[in-house]
């Protein structure tokens, strides 16, 4: 059976907030390098395909939750320019170093803030972007969706988009595989009313998102044109060190993952999802 390391299914399942992640920040790249845990690089790969259909060449973006710098690398490479955004300190410290070793630093502007701290101070800044993005759960940290409403629409002209990869409520190889191994309250946890984040010992708490909890929130001054799963056939991201022995069976999963992705019904099931709306 597949098994998650304690570490990786607290991170990946839970999300994080500034101290835990700070205090994660030396040991957070190879937890999750594609050695390590080979499904982190197939989900973030079909990320960045999504966001290559929503932004265009050399745009402007925020990214919230940019983390050690992952995808900042990867956009960057693809001539964006970013406002890079994180609460935790020692993760964007990484992050900045990585694109200074790559030449790289003056695409980027960091910032040491959520998105609810950066929405107060958005209006300040006197900026706009041509599209936002938040990969891996960052948003989830987000106790409410108000002041991410008020940031994208501070940020974003109309025709602009935005891009969030979140933890939805309803995971169901989540349940079935954690039921499996004779534990009943991790595969329900995201039915709670109040969740409870556990990363690397911090606690602290945090809410599993659906579709419609992001159409309330961001209301008629948005909407939505992309839904997809990710992560409904191939297991939750924590079980991917399990797999990292078993290419042929990964590579199996993420063909039909791949083929369910955007079906009615499912697309807005998985690990995560991929939701996508456009700025009125």
């Amino acid at each position: 059976m597949l098994r998650p390391a304690s570490i990786l299914r607290a991170v990946t399942a839970l999300g994080g907030g500034a101290g835990a992640f700070d205090a994660l920040a030396s040991r957070y790249d190879a937890l999750f390098s594609p050695e390590a845990n080979p499904l982190v690089a197939l989900a973030r790969a079909r990320v960045h395909q999504v966001l290559a259909r929503h932004f265009a060449p050399q745009s402007t973006l925020l990214e919230l939750g940019c983390g050690t710098g992952e995808d900042t690398l990867a956009l960057t490479a693809r001539g964006h320019r970013l406002i890079a955004c994180d609460p935790a300190p020692q993760m964007l410290a990484r992050a900045t170093a990585k694109l200074a070793a790559v030449g790289r630093a003056d695409a980027v502007t960091f910032v040491n803030a959520g998105a609810g701290a950066l929405a107060d101070e958005w209006p300040g800044l006197g900026r706009t972007v041509d599209g936002v993005f938040s990969n891996f759960a960052p948003l989830n940290c987000e106790l409410s969706l108000e002041p991410v409403r008020r940031l994208l629409e501070q940020a974003l002209p109309p025709g602009g988009r935005f891009v969030g990869v979140v933890l939805p409520k309803i995971c169901p190889l989540e349940i079935a595989l954690f039921l499996a191994r004779g534990e009943p309250r991790t595969a329900l946890r995201r039915f709670r009313r109040s969740a409870t984040a556990d990363v690397d010992g911090h606690t602290f708490p945090m809410r599993y998102y659906g579709v419609h909890d992001f159409d309330r929130a961001l209301g008629s001054g948005f909407r939505r044109v992309e839904t997809r799963s990710l992560c409904l056939v191939l297991p939750p991201l924590s079980f991917g060190p399990s797999l990292a022995r078993r290419p042929r069976l990964m590579a199996a999963l993420a063909a039909a993952d791949d083929r369910v992705a955007a079906l009615p019904g499912l697309r807005r099931l998985g690990d995560h999802v991929i939701l996508v709306y456009e700025r009125i």
